[in-house]
């Protein structure tokens, strides 16, 4: 936001340098991130008057004018401007004088003697442009031929060196969208007066016809203001009144206008001008609709503007989008002269999501959605009459204050000790109440043991709602530089993490360790996975989407990998290996987890595709595939010393881990990625997904016993091979985890080391060889030893699975 030095200094008695200023305000939270210095004081630019005008000898566009500067000879100065004649007043820059307009290359534009095709010329007549004043060069600036050759110019335009403030505001400070809360800080920091414009504001005895203004959405607009005014003229504005606005990047178009901008960025309370005669009946209503509605804006833009959003409307059709912009068929014009001036106090949320849904942001719907003062509404529309009756003219007819909801003041208590407390230093009682009252915060002392303000907190300041806000106010005011650093400080040792946090910390780093990194990816998912995701049974929609692409809430994690791992794709990725910790959501007619019927659990997801590596002289690329899935999967589970407690089986072709202590639920599946959703994420490539409910994994580390030392056996470990023919779709996980529950402790390993289809075999049928260690630790085990096992693992795997001894 742009704050105006010199505007800044219409409201205090004693205003410190530009740049003191600045500091002082980023101390105070408004932190200033730039300063730019604007105008010019034009020294060395005079009032000359053009007493000979002959063409140039040598240039056909070109004159030679003999100028009276109040010097004692006239200078001679070469002009190219179209309009120059004898006789006229004109702005000369002098010989040395530096305009505000620099060269194209950005070095000062200093006025030097020249000889201008053969033609010497000392200075230079001036267009608007060339002092700063406007953006007219379409010639020379004819001054008032009354005026006497040789004063500064500065004293006739009134021109003055300006600095700008850009402010980076924070959105809960709606009281400091103007030049008089920017003040007000200031003032309370430099202890300065503070001059507000709102003592000699008319007193108005009429009111409007009734029913003149009637408010329909009175949950939207809390309050709404309408000042009738006749007989104005609409003409430019004063120079003054240019300058300030000009200093702010705003273009100035009339005095009315100019008027409204002003008390905006003045006061913070956006206002609007309607022409009288363009409002049919002459009445106001302010209401929204329940269908969209085309409007044009006063852009000459016509927008479709949703239903639910607010305007203004005369007795017939709406003229205004309510706080972002008035319509085309009510502006004021240069032959209007009966005025309606709206100031009002509109709901934030309903203007914010107007203006977002309209991609339409003004400098009024800027105030309104951070909630302007509503106690300033009916002076703001004083204050811009007061300034058109004496910039404009015409009389005032009346004002209707129409308040359906009021504002009830906010009372918060401020102790004493809490202040210094907080603070760490000892803020006498006077200099805290003196900082409150200075920024318009009321003060009531009640003496008990404690010493307690009741603070009344003006309706400007809505981020004021508790004992730490006022606290905070102290301190920026009182400034941070000056509380004194402790002698000491006591330092505690912080609680310790619950263990599921300590567990999720755990899961992330074992994660990492297995060479994944971490991705953080929305929670919400476009509304065309609505089936993939489970459909209507399962996903939760939200209910007021911002866009179709965040309208589901996730049912799994898989989607956010997928994004992530196609955008590195497309940036020249060969290969991806992500991880993700977070939050599914899916419906739950059985209860729910924290919200009735909605189930929400923590997942860990795991994501591989493309390359394990690229192309090297020693090693060529190869491509991720399910094993290299499952081997991080396991990987993060021996970390979490959880490995023992699950087991792997395959159905409805996923690996699926479960434990049996718990009852055989499913932990998680591991599965390659559908063709449907990698078309659907412009995935190109063969990619593999694992997802784990941490919440289980938490169950079962929490079941784990105590590591204990075992010593190596000293005995020799034996091995033994064991081929097995089984159906095509036996998985060795299966077969694995059969001859662990029969062989006992001595099978300290089992391994996959072959795998055989085809030759004398059937169709359905392949060859898996194990080798399988055993070891024992009271003695040297042989054949005789082993061999019972053996007999009784094949006994078992025939019954379970059909296998059979290769031969």
């Amino acid at each position: 936001m742009k704050v105006s030095y010199n505007w800044l200094s219409r409201y205090l008695s004693d205003m410190p340098s530009p740049q003191d200023a600045a500091d002082k305000l980023t101390l105070t939270g408004l932190e200033v991130e730039e300063i730019e210095q604007t105008g010019s004081d034009l020294e060395g630019v005079v009032v000359g008057e053009v007493l000979e005008v002959q063409s140039h000898p040598d240039a056909d566009r070109l004159v030679v004018c003999q100028v009276d500067i109040g010097t004692d000879e006239p200078t001679q100065i070469v002009c190219g401007a179209p309009n120059v004649a004898a006789g006229q007043k004109v702005a000369v820059a002098t010989v040395g004088s530096v305009l505000p307009m620099p060269l194209p290359d950005g070095s000062p534009f200093k006025i030097k003697k020249a000889k201008i095709r053969g033609q010497q010329s000392a200075g230079m007549i001036c267009a608007e442009d060339e002092l700063g004043l406007g953006d007219d060069h379409g010639g020379i600036m004819v001054l008032n031929n009354e005026l006497k050759p040789g004063i500064p110019f500065s004293e006739v335009a009134g021109v003055s060196r300006d600095y700008v403030f850009e402010i980076g505001l924070t959105p809960n400070r709606p009281d400091a969208t103007c030049h008089l809360g920017v003040a007000r800080d200031l003032a309370a920091v430099t202890g300065a007066e503070l001059h507000k414009p709102l003592d000699k504001l008319p007193v108005i005895a009429g009111g409007l016809k009734k029913d003149s203004i009637t408010i329909t959405d009175v949950d939207k607009c809390h309050r709404y203001v309408g000042l009738l005014m006749r007989g104005v003229t609409i003409d430019e504005s004063p120079d003054w009144l240019k300058e300030l606005l000009r200093a702010i990047g705003l273009r100035p178009r009339n005095n009315v206008v100019d008027i409204t901008n002003f008390v905006l960025h003045e006061l913070g309370q956006p206002l609007h001008a309607f022409d009288l005669h363009r409002l049919a009946g002459q009445r106001i209503n302010v209401r929204s609709f329940d269908k969209d509605i085309p409007f044009t804006t006063l852009d000459d833009v016509e927008r479709n503007v949703p239903s639910g959003s607010l305007f203004i409307c005369d007795g017939e059709k709406p003229v205004a989008l309510a706080g972002i912009m008035g319509g085309v068929n009510s502006e004021i014009s240069e032959n209007t002269t009966d005025l309606l001036i709206e100031s009002a106090w509109f709901e934030p949320v309903g203007i914010r999501k107007t203006s977002r849904n309209l991609a339409l942001q003004t400098d009024s719907s800027y105030r309104f959605e951070r909630g302007v003062d509503p106690d300033i509404t009916k002076n703001a529309a004083l204050r811009c009459a007061e300034l058109i009756l004496e910039l404009c003219g015409g009389t005032i007819e009346g004002m209707e204050d129409v308040h359906p909801v009021k504002t009830a003041p906010v009372t918060v208590p401020l102790r004493h000790t809490r202040l210094t407390s907080i603070l760490g230093t000892e803020i006498v009682p006077e200099t805290a109440e003196g900082i409150l009252n200075r920024l318009e915060i009321a003060t009531d002392r009640e003496e008990t043991n404690d010493l307690i303000w009741k603070c009344t907190v003006p309706a400007f300041r809505p981020d004021i709602t508790t004992e730490i806000d006022l606290i905070e106010e102290v301190a920026r005011i009182f400034d941070y530089n000056n509380i004194p650093d402790p002698e000491r400080i006591a330092i505690t040792s912080p609680d310790p993490l619950p263990f599921g946090e300590q567990f999720r910390n755990a899961v992330r780093q074992a994660a990492v360790s297995a060479g994944l990194r971490e991705i953080y990816t929305n929670s919400l998912l476009p509304d065309r996975f609505l089936d993939a995701l489970g459909g209507t049974p399962v996903v939760v929609p939200t209910l007021n989407p911002i866009t179709r692409d965040q309208a589901l809430l996730r049912t799994e994690l898989l989607y956010g990998f997928l994004r992530s791992a196609a955008y590195n794709f497309n940036r020249g990725a060969t290969g991806v290996r992500f991880f993700e910790i977070g939050n599914i959501f899916r419906k739950d007619e059985r209860g729910g987890t924290w919200i009735t019927g909605i189930h929400e659990a923590t997942h860990l997801h795991i994501g591989i595709a493309g390359n394990t590596h690229s192309d090297h002289w020693k090693t060529p690329a190869r491509s991720f595939d399910l094993f290299d899935l499952k081997a991080i999967v396991e990987a993060i589970l021996i970390q979490l010393d959880i490995r023992d407690l699950t087991t792997w089986n395959t159905s409805e072709g996923r690996l699926k881990l479960v434990s049996d202590d718990l009852d055989g639920v499913v932990i998680g599946t591991l599965s390659p990625v559908s063709a449907l959703w990698k078309k659907q994420t412009d995935i190109e490539t063969d990619a593999f997904s694992a997802e784990l409910d941490t919440g289980l994994l938490q169950r079962l580390a929490l079941q784990k016993v105590d590591k204990t030392y075992k010593p190596v056996s000293r005995f020799p470990s034996f091995e033994f091979d064991l081929a097995l023919v089984v159906d095509k779709l036996a998985a060795s996980g299966d077969l694995v985890a059969g001859m662990q529950k029969v062989a006992g402790d001595q099978l300290i390993r089992v391994e996959v080391f072959d795998v055989f289809e085809g030759g004398t075999l059937e169709k359905n049928q392949k060859s898996i060889a194990f080798r399988l260690t055993f070891q024992d630790n009271a003695k040297t085990l042989t054949i005789n030893d082993v061999d019972p096992v053996i007999q009784k693992v094949l006994k078992r795997l025939e019954a379970d699975y059909s296998a059979k001894l290769r031969s």
